[in-house]
């Protein structure tokens, strides 16, 4: 019954391949009165190595700045014109760059894109110029002591692998970094073989494909198989801790668990331990991150919130190629202190461990489940959204699988997960403490 009521937006999707590697998806939504254009690439922090960390979110900045037959500013100046919205994100595994528009510009998205990924300039004078502009964002953010925690975990949990340096980067990278980097890396990553373009909306087919092909079929191809980076993180074999002692106002703690990659079978029951216990905000943190609502009959908000030790704790859950980290934020209340915080983040894992969650939390758990998806999948931005990240991570039907899969979980196998998962060997704590 509750399969059932899962939103198949992997349906009715024309899908296919130029010669030059660039694979296309296609969903019309003839209810629409707009149109929307992704490009996903399948880079990110991810992709990097030491000495050219934050390149890819650089490139991201680079790829507005003209080359071709667009010049600097024209990408804003062209969507504005017509009332549409355009913005780009880069992540770990990730960069994408979206225009959504009226239904009758759709070549206007496609002129664009195609731009991006055959031309870009990368002029000199603009490297150095957005160089003071990621070392800003860089140096803004770390104002933010949750910043700072959650980089400190990240660098903390991982030794190896490259999910350890902030997608931003290290500052002594962004410092030294130079034009022929940033450049070769575009051209390594930025190009037809290494792409997905998603289109949604109100198009005909013959019509989309037809102009996709105008725009798209004659760019080079580029690297069939772009640099993996092969750094596999070693097993973890006791519990890690950090501590960053500032200045500032509140006390913060911040605990992460190593988990596996979004496709590992394991994922399932983890979206549902992570509703039950934290909240869930669904698969893309591009949604998340921007202030959903969070239900408030999750454990740890009933524990630490309402518990008078925290005033704010959110759940980050990994969609991550490769194995990832489920960590939790806490915001520590004046008459509390980090310890009390740990240990009741602790005990809240081990009750998971001990005992089954109950009748009424599964409940809650897959009706916040079914809503994220809905709600992720809400329109043709979002729908498209959805459909390249998870081609990117696997294929464009994964979102669908594993809600589908989350909502048969039992509560047995939350407590499975739980004990395979959540263990003092496997976790890492930081805590962010105010100098005296």
């Amino acid at each position: 019954m509750a399969q059932q009521s899962v939103l198949e937006i992997s349906k009715n999707i024309e899908e296919f391949s130029f010669e030059n590697g660039l694979k296309v998806l296609i969903k019309p939504v003839n209810t629409s009165s707009a149109v929307s254009i992704w490009v996903f690439y399948r880079v990110g922090s991810r992709n990097e190595l030491p000495g050219i960390t934050g390149a890819s979110h650089w490139c991201e900045h680079m790829l507005f700045k003209g080359g071709g037959k667009l010049a600097k500013g024209d990408v804003f100046k062209l969507i504005s014109s017509e009332g549409g919205s355009n913005n780009a994100f880069t992540d770990r595994d990730v960069t994408a760059y979206y225009e959504t528009l009226p239904k009758d510009k759709l070549e206007l998205g496609l002129f664009i894109e195609s731009e991006r990924m055959a031309n870009s300039a990368f002029e000199r004078s603009e490297v150095e110029s957005e160089r003071s502009i990621v070392i800003s964002e860089r140096e803004g953010a770390e104002n933010y002591p949750i910043y700072q925690i959650r980089e400190e975990l990240y660098a903390t949990a991982f030794h190896v692998h490259s999910y350890r340096w902030p997608v931003v980067g290290w500052k002594s990278d962004l410092k030294r970094i130079t034009r022929e980097d940033l450049y070769s890396h575009y051209k390594r990553f930025y190009h037809p073989s290494n792409a997905v373009l998603v289109v949604t909306g109100n198009v005909e087919l013959p019509d989309a494909r037809k102009s996709i092909s105008k725009y798209f079929s004659g760019i080079t191809s580029g690297e069939r198989s772009p640099r993996e980076i092969g750094l596999e993180e070693p097993n973890q074999y006791g519990e890690r801790s950090s501590k960053i002692v500032r200045a500032g106002v509140l006390n913060y703690v911040s605990m992460g668990f190593r988990v596996p990659s979004v496709t590992d079978q394991d994922i399932p029951a983890l979206i549902v331990l992570s509703a039950i216990l934290g909240g869930w905000q669904g698969l893309i943190g591009f949604f998340g991150n921007r202030g959903g609502f969070v239900s408030k009959s999750n454990r740890l908000y009933k524990r630490l919130v309402e518990g008078k030790i925290a005033s704010e704790v959110t759940l980050h859950f990994p969609t991550t190629i490769d194995p990832g980290l489920l960590d939790v934020e806490v915001t520590v209340m004046p008459n509390s202190n980090v310890n009390a915080v740990r240990d009741a983040l602790i005990e809240e894992f081990d009750k998971l461990r001990d005992s089954d969650p109950s009748e009424g939390e599964m409940r809650v758990a897959f009706n916040q489940i079914r809503s994220w998806h809905a709600y992720e999948n809400d329109g043709v931005t979002g729908k498209a959204l959805t459909l390249g990240m998870m081609e990117i991570l696997d294929d464009k039907t994964l979102s669908e699988r594993l809600v589908k899969s989350a909502l048969s979980i039992s509560p047995d196998d939350v407590r499975r997960v739980v004990r395979r998962h959540f263990s003092d060997r496997n976790r890492t704590t930081c805590s962010y403490e105010v100098s005296g």
